[in-house]
């Protein structure tokens, strides 16, 4: 099966540097431009999935609309972004003030286990391997599918493709595409970390390069 992993348009949270989590931002003017482009990349390309699913958040939801018009885009709650407990909504000059220890450690580490109220990294794990259980194994080797996201919970997606319980600090453009081709017969995601039992081999990795064309 070939598996397509896309991040959301620029938010209008984006554009203001601000954290978002669960909250719901709409698409910025950027952002609609930024889906307008990956559209235009998808006919070059002649993509054409069979199935396609999206975060309920607006920002994903939105993306899907208007990069695969003619996609039906069914909504997935489990790709939504990580809950980012009280940094929600802030801005970093905002967190350096307000949460200034916190705000520090979790810059260095990456752990949100340190932030109050937000969903722990075990939480997020068991989610992003019950949503790559479902996109793998819920589908057979014919299938192509898309599935639009958020930088946060990608990194963790990745993590479980990869079998590694590592997670990058990636940096990861609006619209930017990860591209697989995975053997869904051959895969055990209950037995994630452990090497060969997984065959999949990576096409693209964070592009989007339809945005400088």
């Amino acid at each position: 099966m070939r598996l397509i992993l896309v991040r959301h348009a620029q938010s209008k949270a984006n554009a203001e540097g601000r954290w978002q989590g669960t909250m719901d931002f709409d698409l910025s003017k950027e952002g609609q431009g930024q889906c307008e482009k990956l559209r235009e990349r998808f006919v070059k390309e002649e993509v054409e999935p069979s199935h396609v699913y999206s975060s309920p958040l607006t920002r994903a939801h939105k993306t899907a609309e208007i990069s695969l018009p003619a996609a039906q885009v069914h909504k997935i709650q489990d790709l939504r972004e990580n809950d980012a407990g009280v940094f929600s909504g802030k801005t970093s000059d905002e967190l350096s003030t307000e949460y200034s220890a916190i705000f520090e450690e979790f810059r260095r580490s990456r752990n949100f286990d340190l932030v109050p109220k937000a969903e722990t990294r075990y939480q997020i794990r068991q989610r992003a391997e019950t949503v790559i259980g479902f996109l793998v194994k819920g589908h057979n080797s014919k299938d192509f599918v898309i599935a639009y996201s958020h930088s946060g919970f990608l990194v963790h997606l990745i993590a479980v493709i990869l079998g590694t319980n590592r997670v990058w600090n990636l940096r990861i453009p609006n619209t930017a595409i990860f591209d697989f081709d995975i053997d869904p017969d051959g895969w055990d995601v209950s037995n994630s970390i452990n090497g060969d039992r997984r065959r999949f081999q990576i096409n693209r990795f964070a592009d989007a390069g339809h945005l400088f064309s």
